[in-house]
């Protein structure tokens, strides 16, 4: 009986062409679409106030400008408060002028950082400073206070360095980290469709006419849970076979391991509208109420932002979220590619899961509807 549930309801769903359009293939385009629209990676804005216009100071400037995901740019010393305030700067550096003699000459070189909101990107650049200093004193100190010899002798050791390096150039194709969030959103919304079907049954007395055939209530719920999951999971195959033919970078060996943490997350999805639609019986009221949790849930996750950027009272709070341990379980996979890496994060989200499962049971037990 509750196979032959199951079935029928995927036929009648299978029906409705607009439905698995809107709500199974659609949403998968749409991230893949952004992806590649609005895929490319935040650049924090470093300001840089050069009085000493040097040659010195421009070596400087250009080891901060080859910081992976750092953009300078050159201004004024009287503006750069008020860009930090507005924040279209996030960290000022100001080199003083006289920096390249008192390098020269074996003296203390002044640069001073500046930021309002002090975090990893402000503590990353005084790092690079200062042993890009050590560097340039070295070379100071080897070619006897001669400026073309200082130069002559840099320009070899930032060749060398080049030569050493190990990263390579890669083409510029969207990553899977870009539209993450994006990706969260869509699959609660997708499993959203749950709580508009059984309140769409509840309304149309179709849940009544199933009940009344000798179907039970257990055997109901549990058939729309596993019908809706494998929308999710329809949603999700779709985003990543798609992403797939155009190249998108997932950054891990096996990708496949994608799949495996978002089939895990998709329990979470469902089992949050289930709990919604445990509550209340409007369609409308369950779609509000979905997009006002998740909507804060992803932001305080940093998926839709760097997670560094936030405050760390905010961070303590993201932290909690099973939306952040995806993007760790994401990170994690990119680093290690290896599962056991990430267990605690997937036992963590069927836990969680399994709470909102019970917390919807409860509350239906409590409405005499199971």
């Amino acid at each position: 009986m509750l196979i032959k549930l199951i079935l029928n309801t995927v036929k009648l769903l299978m029906k409705k062409k607009s439905y698995i359009l809107i709500g199974i293939i659609m949403p998968a385009f749409i991230v893949v679409f952004f992806s590649f629209e609005f895929g490319t990676e935040y650049k924090y804005k470093v300001g840089i106030v050069d009085k000493d216009k040097s040659y010195a100071s421009n070596e400087i400037i250009k080891s901060i400008d080859n910081l992976e995901d750092i953009e300078t740019t050159k201004v004024k010393e009287k503006d750069y408060d008020i860009l930090l305030i507005t924040q279209q700067i996030e960290v000022a550096v100001i080199i003083d002028k006289g920096f390249e003699a008192n390098l020269l000459n074996f003296k203390e070189q002044d640069i001073n950082i500046k930021s309002i909101k002090h975090n990893d990107v402000e503590s990353s650049i005084s790092q690079l400073i200062n042993l890009k200093c050590e560097d340039l004193s070295m070379m100071a100190s080897l070619s006897e206070k001669n400026i073309n010899k200082f130069k002559e002798m840099n320009l070899e050791y930032n060749d060398q360095l080049a030569n050493l390096s190990l990263n390579k150039i890669e083409q510029n194709i969207p990553k899977i980290q870009n539209t993450l969030g994006l990706m969260i959103f869509t699959i609660f919304i997708v499993a959203g469709n749950i709580a508009s079907f059984l309140i769409e049954d509840e309304e149309n007395k179709t849940k009544m006419r199933i009940l009344s055939s000798g179907i039970n209530k257990w055997k109901y719920y549990i058939a729309m849970i596993f019908i809706f999951y494998i929308m999710t999971m329809l949603t999700t195959g779709v985003y990543y076979i798609v992403s797939k033919i155009l190249n998108i970078d997932y950054g891990m060996e096996k990708s496949s391991y994608f799949l495996i943490v978002m089939a895990v997350f998709n329990l979470i999805a469902i089992s949050f509208n289930l709990c919604i639609v445990s509550f209340t019986k409007s369609r409308y009221a369950s779609t509000i109420i979905n997009i006002l949790i998740v909507v804060p849930c992803c932001m305080l996750s940093g998926v839709f932002w760097d997670f560094d950027i936030m405050e760390k009272s905010l961070q303590k709070v993201g932290n909690l979220m099973p939306t952040r341990w995806v993007y760790l379980c994401i990170e994690t996979l990119q680093q290690n590619n290896n599962l056991s890496e990430i267990r605690m994060y997937l036992v963590a989200m069927m836990i969680f899961s399994m709470g909102l499962f019970l917390i919807s049971f409860a509350k239906l037990k409590m409405n005499n509807e199971l």
